[in-house]
């Protein structure tokens, strides 16, 4: 990604990154697990945390970009997301055991696989086949890696991962777009407007009979505009993610954090989110008593 023109405009590494978004996770999940929904703290809470899972989603694809191994991150990924299911359950009120709702690091594993497929698995059929010269060409492996992509966001969607195929989508769009950071944002807040919608559908959270009743003009203006219309609130909410390209237009490129023990910092990282749901579900045992 290019430079900051202004040596007055400020670069965020990818540590500064990190330390936002688990920031607003953290604040969006205090909201959602510990505070009334009726309430402007709530509101609040919950309009910073949209900012969280694009950061997260950029995050990936730029790791995608520097990893050494991609199988290894695609592990690390794969092995959290058991980790923290217990506590994804319990701060849910469900069996800590349960696997009908995932948590995101499941969706950002899936997203990470498909960017493997864009980035590995069709240059490799490529070559195998002799078409060294197409091997090269990033349009034709990601046109070769779609069927590959569908799945994975079907298995999103499927599994009810943590914002389902949308992360996963969300995620290939800041891959195929790295080098065009404004056509990226550009496409993930079209991406929010639209398909958050059918997610939501989807997850029952608007009916869908409420949903396609309506012409196009008035689907756009009754969520923007209607607050009676279920999908108002949420998408209202939502779009608030789009804001997330503002620290992330001024990342430096560089990864930044402490310059010695550079794996300690990336599993605290990673331990961050298993632990803070931990957290909030004691305080949730705490105040039922």
């Amino acid at each position: 990604m290019k430079q900051p023109l202004s040596p007055f405009v400020p670069r965020l590494t990818a540590f500064h990154l990190k330390l936002l978004a688990m920031t607003f996770m953290l604040i969006d999940h205090i909201g959602c697990f510990l505070l009334n929904r009726d309430t402007d703290a709530y509101i609040l809470c919950r309009s910073w945390g949209r900012l969280a899972f694009p950061i997260f989603c950029f995050l990936i694809a730029e790791g995608a970009r520097h990893t050494h191994s991609l199988p290894q991150y695609m592990a690390r990924l794969a092995a959290f997301a058991f980790i923290s299911t217990p506590p994804f359950n319990l701060v849910h009120g469900e069996r800590w055991y349960a696997f009908d709702h995932l948590n995101v690091f499941f969706t950002l594993f899936f997203g990470l696989a498909a960017v493997a497929a864009v980035k590995e698995l069709s240059p490799r059929i490529l070559r195998r086949l002799g078409k060294v010269s197409l091997s090269q060409n990033e349009f034709v492996c990601a046109l070769l890696a779609l069927p590959v992509c569908a799945a994975l966001y079907w298995a999103a969607y499927t599994l009810n991962t943590d914002y389902g195929g949308y992360g996963v989508a969300a995620i290939l769009i800041f891959w195929l777009l790295r080098n065009h950071p404004a056509a990226a944002w550009g496409c993930f807040a079209l991406l929010t407007f639209i398909g958050q919608d059918w997610y939501l559908v989807g997850r029952g959270v608007t009916g869908l009979n409420e949903y396609i009743s309506c012409n196009p003009y008035e689907m756009v203006t009754r969520r923007v505009w209607e607050r009676n219309c279920t999908l108002y609130f949420y998408n209202s909410l939502q779009m608030l993610a789009a804001l997330a390209f503002i620290p992330c237009l001024l990342y430096s490129g560089q990864k930044g954090g402490p310059a010695k023990r550079n794996t300690f910092v990336k599993y605290a990282f990673y331990s961050f989110y298993p632990l803070h749901l931990t957290a909030i579900w004691l305080v949730q045992l705490f105040r039922a008593k």
